[in-house]
């Protein structure tokens, strides 16, 4: 039998882990991992393959997470951790619905240059010196890996199984939200004080989408990008915006959230002009800034002032608060509509902190 297979019923059939099998260290370490709020950058998954290594392959030194080195030099008894993820984990994760909440839906490679940064030390050990600066615990995860190394195969597999727990109660978890953020409850919370009191750029991204929805959805428009990642790879494919109003296939309106640390300059000016260029079906590019004020600062003054402005295709982008387009929103409809409109798109937004989730069902509900 594959390992692919091997690891396939291993997924479908564990329901449970013996706790006594796996060092207490480990375990602890595991336990102290913060399953889901690293987002797209999260190298969970790298965890959950190291492990699958090791139960299968137990001489495999499972840090030696590079099959070549930085010059392209092989090294000795070194693999390819990437392909690995890419090939096997993240595909069997996702045929059992178990990536969200748990790790990356790409690679756990993907999203940190910081482990790719180490591949000159032709292994991940935990007395490295570089100092990066990581959304996720560097020190813990190369820790928990070469402890996973320690492990005897059994041990290993033991390991896998409290991997596989941890993500099902995730998903368990997750569905119970996802029922309750899509339940159209009767709600008027304040969804603007809600905002001011959260730094979460993706709910700034699920509020403005909620406001562009109830404004355009008569037109039989609707909103596209609110399940999208927000990755560095969206710069190199030249994506457009945070957001796009659709009119059956065809983009109308690209839409570039700002949050509440963000500000906009020329050069985010001028990117929204390239994009208008590129694609001919635009008729607009919308600039929504969650503060108002940011609204009122001399480069705003300065863009809005400029001859340029009023020449094509520069002519076609506008800035906006989000305040303003929740008033329109809200005086189109009642403020049950925008909740409920809010909650659902808050339902699918991956990179939504859980914390965030947690807090909006807490206020939803009361």
């Amino acid at each position: 039998m594959s390992v692919r297979k091997k690891l396939d019923e291993l997924i479908l059939k564990t329901s449970s882990y013996n706790e006594k099998k796996i060092p207490e260290d480990l375990l602890k370490n595991i336990k102290e991992w913060q399953w889901g709020s690293y987002g797209w950058v999260s190298p969970a998954s790298l965890i959950f393959t190291a492990a699958w290594r090791k139960a299968f392959y137990p001489d495999q030194d499972c840090c030696k997470i590079w099959a070549r080195d930085e010059q392209g030099n092989p090294i000795p008894g070194g693999y390819s951790i990437r392909s690995e993820d890419e090939d096997i984990t993240i595909p069997l994760l996702s045929k059992h619905e178990l990536c969200q909440g748990f790790c990356s839906e790409n690679s756990g490679m993907q999203g940190s240059r910081a482990i790719e940064k180490m591949r000159s030390l032709k292994r991940l050990d935990t007395d490295f010196s570089i100092s990066q600066r990581t959304v996720f615990n560097l020190k813990l995860f190369s820790i928990i890996l070469n402890q996973i190394n320690s492990l005897s195969d059994k041990q290993a597999l033991e390991v896998v199984r409290f991997l596989i727990v941890i993500a099902k109660e995730i998903h368990v978890r997750r569905t119970a939200m996802l029922t309750v953020l899509r339940s159209n409850i009767q709600s008027d919370m304040d969804i603007m004080a809600f905002l001011a009191e959260t730094a979460d750029p993706e709910l700034t991204k699920c509020i403005t989408a909620a406001c562009l929805d109830v404004l355009f959805s008569p037109s039989k428009c609707f909103v596209a990008g609110v399940e999208d990642h927000k990755t560095a790879s969206d710069t190199r494919s030249q994506k457009s915006g945070d957001l796009c109003v659709m009119l059956n296939d065809e983009p109308r309106i690209c839409i570039e959230v700002k949050d509440k640390t963000q500000s906009i300059d020329w050069n985010n000016i001028e990117r929204a002009r390239k994009t208008l260029e590129r694609d001919s079906s635009l008729r607009s590019f919308i600039f929504v800034m969650e503060k108002r004020k940011a609204l009122t600062k001399p480069i705003v003054a300065e863009i809005f002032s400029s001859s340029k402005m009023y020449t094509q295709p520069y002519d076609k982008i506008a800035i906006e608060s989000l305040q303003d387009l929740y008033l329109f929103a809200s005086s189109i409809v009642d403020i049950e509509v925008l909740v409920n409109k809010t909650s659902e798109f808050i339902a699918i937004t991956p990179g939504i902190k859980p914390e965030t989730k947690k807090d909006w069902i807490d206020l939803y509900t009361s």
